[in-house]
């Protein structure tokens, strides 16, 4: 009887049980036994109280089925095209059974049209279709299998309920349990972050890079000349360039002025200062693109032994963003101040080739080879890259960064905010850049002493007075007189007093010696008297350096006031010789041409001085051309004055008033690599800022100026 049961609908189950006032609640499964148990319970009840005939009585049932089979047009109207089971109340179970095959039938027709109607319709173009373009369509079995106790796939596709459990219910093996079909919730899965890496390599077939925050760079606000400071923390780590407008921030991350920067000014790209690596902010994911190469190199120039002669010879000028030419190592220097002192130095040091070669080839920080020095030689040698950098986005460099080294280093004696004497910062910086860079008292010890030192003997005798007044006291032979040889870096010249009484013409006359007479007072035999120490003193230069540094005592002073001497220096720009001045053991030729020239501009003629705030410094410096047998034709000299540079006529050089020069000695091919040679450094310990030690010793005092 339970298989009996099972095969009658729930409704019907819970009629049975109330005819017999047994609970109505659980599922069909629980019916189904409850009513089992009431049969076993009572035999007389066993069967339904609707069934008027035995479950056997075929003919019943067959005209049952012939009555449902002539009276379709009304099965259809009560059944209304398959859309609900009619009713079976008062029915026997084999006449329910006819009116569910009906139902399928008419469900079978209406899957069929629908299949029909479905292909009549084109089919969805790829880029509408909600499925992957590789993905299989899914696939229904539309084919229905009629008769038996085997369900209808396609019903069983549209019930939600698989095709084992409604074959076993309908064998009897187990009950088809009617739930609730399980809501799912409707959530959005977690998008995957997308590889910025990849994306930040690819590149659209146009060759514009694909990340679009690249085209917000601004190249004309960029110059990386500012000391690296976070304009916000005024820290010096973790510092990082806006490329958009160029200024500095400190850190990438969330609680940063670079990250906070980003969201509220809308600028994204950054350069790390130290790494060279570009970030884009607020996302912080690298971006590795090669029309990104040109602001990396702007940022550290990188040169080779034959790129810079390349440069010291050409002869086309470059162009920067603003299409202007300029010619490397031909550009100005920013005078934020009171500086224009300090850029007439560097702009003379940084024109000796052997000098600058060393700045920018030997002291690259991330190279294993480089010497052990400090933050003032290191900027040194940055800012010779960005004065000679041959892709320059600005014909122009400001030496901040440097210059604050140097106040740092100096103690405050040299200012951007202070006027000062061009020929005081000079001795400071090359005797500095020596410690710094490991020298002792050898001549070779360092690049500044391998360029620019030289030897000088001096004699000296003491003085007695005889003869008769007024006579000039000279060297007596038979009294012993003193040699001191001594190693100078600088050459001191004595220029002649002005006349003390000028008339009203000779005010206009401006007093003119030509070198020759300034320089004899090396030729061994010219004797000054030194009144203060009572001795006669006569020099002889015993070694001349490869860059000879001469400067003129321009500047006089007394216990009342400071005055300027504007005596003229007429000298040639090449071929001055040394050889009357120098001993005989000297094997190479003493030929020396002008390397470049230190002067000073002002409106007066004797009030002005060294430090004075209206005193104005330029230099001028030679463009030399690379063809052999035309270097006069295609030398070009060069006056720059902070940030103005022009061109001018190499016979006004000589006009200024010359206060420092630096003289290049011949070669005999032109090169200075057997020369100018510096040695292996011993053991040090470099301190920045201050005197290396070597061996545990301090550094030995660097040599003074031949005075």
């Amino acid at each position: 009887m339970a298989s009996q049961y099972s095969k009658l609908k729930v409704a019907e189950l819970k009629e049975l049980l109330k005819e017999r006032d047994l609970p109505v609640s659980g599922l069909k499964a629980d019916l189904v036994a409850r009513l089992a148990e009431s049969d076993a319970a009572s035999p007389a009840s066993a069967e339904p109280a609707d069934q008027s005939a035995p479950i056997t009585d075929i003919p019943d049932a067959d005209a049952a089925v012939e009555t449902v089979a002539s009276g379709g047009k009304e099965a259809n109207e009560v059944g209304g095209m398959g859309d609900s089971v009619p009713p079976t109340d008062g029915l026997n179970l084999a006449v329910k059974r006819a009116l569910e095959d009906e139902a399928v039938e008419e469900e079978v027709k209406r899957v069929k049209r629908d299949e029909e109607m479905a292909e009549a319709v084109p089919p969805a173009a790829e880029k509408d279709s909600a499925l992957p373009p590789d993905a299989p369509a899914p696939a229904f079995d539309l084919k229905p299998v009629l008769g038996g106790d085997v369900p209808n796939r396609s019903v069983i596709a549209e019930g939600k309920v698989d095709t084992e459990t409604l074959e076993k219910a309908a064998a009897g093996e187990t009950a088809l349990k009617h739930e609730e079909p399980e809501v799912q919730e409707d959530y959005e899965e977690e998008e995957e972050p997308p590889n910025y890496d990849d994306l930040a390599l690819k590149e659209e077939d146009g060759g514009r890079p694909a990340d679009l925050y690249l085209d917000t760079i601004n190249r004309a606000a960029l110059d990386f000349d500012f000391e690296r400071l976070c304009s916000v923390t005024l820290s010096h780590n973790h510092i990082y360039a806006c490329l958009v407008c160029g200024k500095y921030f400190q850190g990438r991350g969330k609680s940063t002025p670079a990250y906070a920067h980003a969201l509220n000014e809308d600028h994204h790209v950054y350069i790390n200062l130290d790494t060279r690596k570009v970030y884009v902010l607020p996302d912080g994911y690298e971006v590795d693109d090669a029309s990104l190469a040109d602001i990396k190199y702007l940022l550290y120039p990188t040169f080779t032994p034959q790129m810079l002669e390349k440069i010291d010879h050409q002869t086309q000028p470059e162009l920067d963003l603003a299409r202007k030419e300029y010619y490397p190592g031909f550009v100005g220097l920013n005078n934020m101040k009171h500086n224009s002192y300090m850029n007439a130095v560097l702009q003379l040091l940084l024109h000796v080739p052997p000098l600058r070669d060393y700045l920018i080839l030997q002291l690259d920080p991330s190279s294993s080879s480089a010497r052990p020095t400090s933050e003032l030689t290191i900027r040194l040698g940055l800012l010779a890259r960005k004065l000679w950098n041959p892709h320059a986005f600005k014909s122009q460099v400001s030496p901040h960064e440097f210059l604050q080294e140097v106040a740092n280093a100096s103690g405050g004696k040299f200012k951007i905010t202070e006027q000062g004497d061009p020929l005081e910062f000079l001795k400071w910086l090359l005797n500095q850049v020596h410690r710094d860079l490991g020298g002792g008292r050898k001549p070779r010890s360092s690049i500044v002493y391998s360029a620019f030192q030289g030897e000088v003997r001096v004699d000296d005798q003491q003085i007695i007075k005889t003869g008769e007044f007024g006579t000039k006291p000279k060297f007596d032979i038979d009294r012993e007189i003193k040699s001191t040889k001594t190693p100078f870096l600088f050459l001191a010249l004595d220029l002649p007093p002005p006349p003390l009484f000028q008339d009203a013409v000779e005010t206009n006359i401006i007093p003119q010696v030509p070198i020759s007479a300034v320089l004899s007072k090396y030729d061994g035999s010219t004797t000054r008297e030194d009144t203060q120490a009572g001795v006669l003193k006569r020099s002889k230069i015993t070694r001349l350096p490869p860059f000879l540094i001469v400067y003129y005592k321009r500047f006089l002073s007394n216990r009342f006031l400071e005055e300027k001497n504007p005596t003229i220096v007429n000298f040639p720009l090449k071929g001055v010789d040394m050889s009357e001045y120098v001993d005989s053991a000297e094997t190479l030729a003493a030929h020396y041409d002008l390397t470049a020239n230190l002067s000073l501009q002002s409106s007066t003629s004797t009030g002005t001085t060294a430090t004075s705030p209206s005193a104005e410094w330029k230099v001028h410096v030679h463009l030399r051309n690379a063809e052999k047998g035309k270097e006069d034709e295609g030398e070009k000299w060069f006056e720059v004055q902070d940030l103005n540079v022009r061109e001018i006529e190499k016979g006004m050089v000589p006009l200024a008033e010359t206060y420092i020069q630096i003289w290049e000695r011949r070669t005999p091919n032109g090169k200075w690599d057997d020369f100018v040679k510096v040695d292996p450094p011993k053991s040090h310990k470099a301190k920045a800022g201050g005197a290396p030690q070597a061996n545990g010793k301090k550094a030995e005092k660097p040599a003074p100026a031949a005075k």
